[in-house]
């Protein structure tokens, strides 16, 4: 089977943005603040993986649990530190926000350092790489194709059985419809936003590992993809990970696939390849769309089709012939 390596790049870079897309649309749930550091845990993923092929010469793949864990912990650390001090401190939404915003900025700072200090030290250059050379085939396919779409699908299947399923999970889920309630009925709400704090930073970590092995990386490039991921969460709708697998998939397409047809659009026998400096404008297009049509997203247009007289007729219908 051949598949354009045009779909295959979408592909990758969608299941990518979903598995992204998850980790936020868990944090806002949870913490009920939208975190713009997720995006920059991704570096995190991304250096791991640099510093595992490119330094001590192992396969990037054993960077994928290893930025698990150490995103989870970093997360961990930063709610511990940051977002669990100014809450007790009476922060509101409005300053837990702009708190994420300066961790978005000292991460990236930091990922910097690194990447200079390695150049430095090993006289290797980290701001800007590819890992392709590291990766491996399989049935005619670079080997992060079907890992990349493996991974995001095995974490929502995982994330289904664990929020539905385990006692862990249901208290995450009554700590993030209403943790007043939720604490008074003897849930430890902290433990669970912890738990909640790491697997989106693991995940975040994980897909971060992930996209050097496609895509051209940098210090950079986590906190420059934090709008397709917010638009992915915002089409799904913020309050269901199932909608933020669906958003993050249908951003990522569209943002890879429209920006590749518009720059092959021939105007006076030329491609409009100048096209491609504007792609960062197709998630923010989706924000303004989705926001200004159904700011719930595809969960509320959802909601609104089975509310309506039009939708309960044709289950009346469907009902009328079953019987």
């Amino acid at each position: 089977m051949i598949i354009p390596v045009i779909w295959m790049s979408a592909i990758v870079y969608a299941s990518l943005i979903s598995l992204l897309s998850i980790g936020f649309t868990l944090t806002y749930m949870t913490a009920k603040i939208p975190n713009f550091a997720h995006g920059t845990y991704a570096g995190i993923g991304i250096y791991v993986v640099y510093t595992l092929s490119k330094i001590l010469g192992y396969s990037p793949y054993i960077g994928l649990p290893i930025s698990f864990i150490l995103g989870g912990i970093a997360s961990v650390l930063i709610f511990v530190l940051v977002i669990g001090v100014l809450s007790k401190m009476g922060g509101g939404t409005i300053v837990l926000t702009i708190s994420t915003l300066a961790i978005q900025i000292t991460l990236t700072a930091i990922l910097y350092i690194y990447a200079y200090w390695l150049r430095d030290k090993y006289k290797t250059y980290a701001l800007g790489f590819l890992l392709k050379d590291f990766d491996f085939r399989i049935g005619g396919f670079q080997g992060i194709f079907p890992v990349s779409v493996i991974v995001c699908f095995s974490t929502v299947i995982f994330l289904h059985y664990m929020l539905t399923r385990t006692r862990t999970g249901i208290a995450m889920r009554a700590t993030a419809e209403n943790p007043e309630l939720a604490s008074i009925l003897g849930i430890d709400t902290n433990r669970n936003q912890m738990i909640s704090w790491f697997l989106t930073g693991g995940m975040a970590c994980l897909a971060g590992s992930m996209l050097p092995l496609w895509f051209m990386s940098n210090p950079s490039t986590g906190s420059l993809i934090i709008t397709s991921i917010m638009a992915g969460s915002l089409l799904g709708g913020l309050d269901t990970i199932y909608g933020a697998l669906i958003g993050g998939f249908g951003v990522g397409l569209s943002e890879v696939l429209l920006t590749t047809w518009a720059q092959n659009i021939r105007i006076g026998g030329e491609r409009q390849l100048w096209i491609g400096e504007y792609r960062p404008l197709v998630p923010m297009i989706f924000m303004i769309a989705i926001l200004l049509i159904e700011p719930r997203g595809l969960k509320g247009l959802f909601d609104r089709i089975v509310a309506s007289e039009t939708w309960r007729s044709i289950i009346s219908r469907v009902r009328g012939v079953e019987q």
